[in-house]
């Protein structure tokens, strides 16, 4: 009995010991692979992230329904795209292509397959409820996770979290914004100029007032989305400690103009003071 009670205490003693391991990342597609799929299916392809110039490329086939593109998931960098469900059985190729150049395989000598895909025969009831099966699938996720070590933004999707009144710092290349570029955003309290020498860079304050949700980051004059995040929800308590830069420099102004309205008033109290006294004095004279 003792030796139960020992071995049904011994996890809530032992903390993490008897805890699920962590689940391993997912490894990369490997060159020249095979998988196996049924119309309606969805595929998932994978890069290292470490590789440069991934991020954003196209994986496309014939086979499927639209393009997939590579994004951004750390540790990995992930791709989803879906096999139509008129695709005849068979083995076909996917490559992995800029979406700038199309026609131009990115992973492989031209006419090489990234991977290939095997397509199996599936009967006519199977194929019926395969358009049902593809509008049950999740809609394709476009915001990237980046490692949070990371400067923002690294894309135009790179989503980040932030809360009400949070100074963030807005990083660009040389090849995206230059040096007195303006930056402008319905969550921003201010206006923002990139400015800086080899990372031109910028910071920006989260309104205390932004409601949650996905904002979208502009240059000024156009047209074009630069960055993108997501302001937290926060409780009441948060809201009401929460003060934005333009709060905190309306009261760093008030200050000086208390001070010498205060000021001003003694003055005049006292003068006020000094003539009553002195009328008082002359009275008794």
């Amino acid at each position: 009995m003792i030796a139960v009670l020992v071995l049904l205490l011994l996890p809530a003693v032992a903390g993490g010991a008897f805890a699920a391991p962590a689940v391993d990342p997912p490894a990369p597609t490997p060159e020249g692979a095979q998988l196996s799929a049924r119309p309606g299916d969805r595929l998932t392809f994978t890069v290292a992230s470490y590789l440069p110039g991934r991020n954003g490329d196209w994986v496309v086939s014939e086979i499927f329904l639209e393009h997939g593109t590579l994004r951004m998931n750390d540790p990995v960098i992930t791709a989803v795209a879906t096999v139509a469900c008129d695709t005849l059985p068979g083995v076909y190729p996917v490559e992995r292509t800029g979406p700038s150049r199309p026609d131009e395989p990115a992973s492989t000598a031209k006419g090489d397959a990234w991977v290939t895909v095997k397509v199996a025969d599936v009967d006519e009831a199977e194929r019926r409820v395969c358009p049902w099966k593809v509008a049950a699938l999740p809609p394709d996720q476009p915001e990237e996770r980046w490692p949070a070590g990371d400067s923002w933004p690294q894309s135009p999707w790179d989503v980040r979290t932030f809360r009400g009144g949070e100074r963030v710092t807005l990083t660009g290349s040389d090849a995206d914004l230059v040096y007195g570029d303006t930056l402008t955003s319905l969550g921003f309290t201010n206006r923002p100029v990139m400015h800086g020498a080899k990372g031109v860079a910028t910071a920006a304050v989260i309104r205390c007032d932004a409601e949650p949700g996905l904002y979208e980051v502009h240059w000024v004059g156009r047209d074009e989305v630069w960055a993108r995040y997501r302001v937290a929800r926060t409780d009441d308590a948060a809201r009401r400690t929460c003060q934005d830069e333009a709060a905190k420099t309306a009261k760093r102004q008030a200050a000086p103009w208390l001070l010498g309205a205060g000021t001003a008033a003694l003055a005049a109290a006292g003068a006020v003071i000094w003539v009553l006294v002195r009328r008082r004095h002359n009275a008794f004279r």
